[in-house]
């Protein structure tokens, strides 16, 4: 299985945190946001990626 990963927007909604790292990257209880992303896609079987 194939999975892509979308990354978008600004992080306007959270901007003060978002001043000087990229919202994908914020650590949220240990991980970043993309880590989790990346367990979950793993979890469910994704061997490949695009």
């Amino acid at each position: 299985m194939k999975g892509v990963i979308l990354h978008g927007g600004s992080g306007t909604r959270i901007r003060p945190l978002t001043y000087t790292d990229v919202k994908q990257l914020l650590p949220l209880v240990g991980n970043s946001v993309s880590e989790y992303v990346l367990l979950n896609l793993i979890e469910i079987g994704m061997t490949e990626s695009t």
